[in-house]
């Protein structure tokens, strides 16, 4: 069912939440359209949300090297055992997180003992096939602003409880199924965001600039995927190619302008979709230190620091005037590599430049994701997307088959910043 365009979304969605500042704390406000049912819910002041928002990703961080450990064991198995060892691991981790989870809300809800067990009957009446594998996920369409953090997709709000051990498929999905980000789509937008078109332009090919740190394993999977995909994809880059290159544009200039080339020649077609896989550098202790390190083919490396990005922003921004400024730009797959957790309030500044220039939608990542899972979760996600899947379900299944094939729960750590509703529009046809 079609949403008017007042409501910014191209489905109806199951929930939509307002996050709010109420009286000194945070407030949800949650409705459901289709059964008519509304529910307040009191947090704690944003200060305190993230700050148990940065403790709940210090045991992200902890499961993530679990992960890690186990998968170094599973890799010298027997396929048999390595199977057996990425489906209980998978169990653990969602069990872990679970713990971790419900320990945020016992932190962050003004009242505990009444309002959690409310929010999941919310969510559950609202959601009423959130059990099942559905051809259509719920859509829960949360409307805030940037730096109120509330970890929806991490949380298990549609069963908060200790799962029983995982043993096979069928118990592992049951168990990923309490999290909004198995259970359904999340799409995040604000108040003041503009109605931008949600056609990714396919016509011939789709185009797509990559921005990269070539001495990523994974970074060059990612760039070895899209140049075997040129029946498909328009590829613009990689940048940066060669730092002495005196022409090449800035950064910025790019973000500016989606069609300079990234050897600043002008007039390629306009970017459909800014990819990026590199390294996001964010320390809360210190914040001027915010960037994206990137690398040239000679893996010479190139710090873009946030603060000079956004200095470079407003500069090009009054150069180009008023006129520019409804342009529809890219949307941006921030695929963060590494193995740092983030905060989650330093992970969102990250996203902040992409944003304010207006671009149509965001996916990032709440932590940098190990080198290997970030270039299977692009390469499962660009392939929904170019088989006609809009980029929420494309982000979706690639959550899935992150978990059934490497057992990882990181796919939950990506979230969209943008309307779910957005597809290639016409896919590209293959030649011939």
């Amino acid at each position: 069912m079609s949403e008017s365009t007042g409501d910014r979304t191209n489905r109806r969605p199951a929930v939509r939440v307002y996050t709010t500042e109420h009286e000194g704390a945070l407030r949800l406000d949650l409705e459901a359209p289709v059964v008519g049912d509304s529910l307040a819910v009191r947090l704690a002041p944003l200060a305190e949300v993230r700050q148990h928002g940065a403790r709940l990703h210090v045991g992200l961080a902890r499961i993530l090297r679990e992960q890690r450990r186990r998968a170094v064991a599973a890799a010298t198995a027997d396929p048999v055992e390595a199977a057996w060892e990425n489906l209980t691991a998978a169990g653990d981790s969602l069990t872990a997180l679970g713990a971790y989870g419900r320990a945020f809300l016992f932190d962050v809800l003004a009242d505990p003992q009444g309002d959690s067990g409310r929010l999941v009957e919310f969510l559950r009446t609202a959601c009423p096939t959130w059990r099942a594998r559905s051809a259509e996920p719920p859509l829960i369409h949360v409307v805030n602003r940037a730096d109120h953090v509330f970890p929806w997709e991490l949380l298990p709000l549609f069963a908060p409880t200790r799962p029983p051990p995982v043993r096979d498929q069928p118990g592992l999905e049951s168990a990923a199924l309490a999290f909004p980000g198995f259970a359904a789509v999340v799409e995040r937008r604000d108040r003041n965001d503009p109605q931008w078109n949600l056609d990714l332009a396919g016509w011939e090919r789709l185009p797509v600039r990559m921005v990269y740190h070539s001495g990523y394993p994974g970074a060059r999977r990612e760039l070895d995927f899209f140049r075997s995909r040129g029946d498909r994809l328009r590829l613009e880059g990689p940048y940066p190619d060669d730092l002495d290159k005196p022409d090449a544009p800035s950064l910025a200039a790019q973000l500016c302008d989606p069609t300079l080339g990234v050897d600043g020649s002008r007039g390629v077609p306009a970017d459909q979709i800014l990819h990026f896989a590199c390294d996001c550098e964010a320390r809360p202790e210190d914040p001027d230190g915010h960037g994206y390190l990137l690398a040239d083919e000679q893996r010479r490396e190139l710090r873009v620091r946030l603060t000079e990005l956004k200095a470079d922003l407003v500069e090009r921004w009054v150069a180009q005037g008023p006129g520019r400024a409804g342009t529809d730009k890219p949307l941006v797959f921030l695929n963060a590599c590494g193995t740092a957790v983030m905060d989650p309030h330093s992970a969102i500044s990250l996203l902040q430049p992409f944003q304010r220039n207006g671009n149509r939608g965001v996916i990032g990542t709440s932590a940098n994701i190990p080198d290997g899972i970030a270039a299977a979760f692009s390469r499962w996600f660009y392939t929904g997307l170019l088989t006609g899947a809009t980029v929420g379900r494309a982000l979706h299944e690639a959550k899935w088959r992150l978990l059934r094939d490497r057992g990882s729960v990181l796919g939950l750590l990506y979230s969209l910043h943008g309307l779910a509703g957005m597809r290639v529009t016409p896919l590209p046809v293959r030649p011939g």
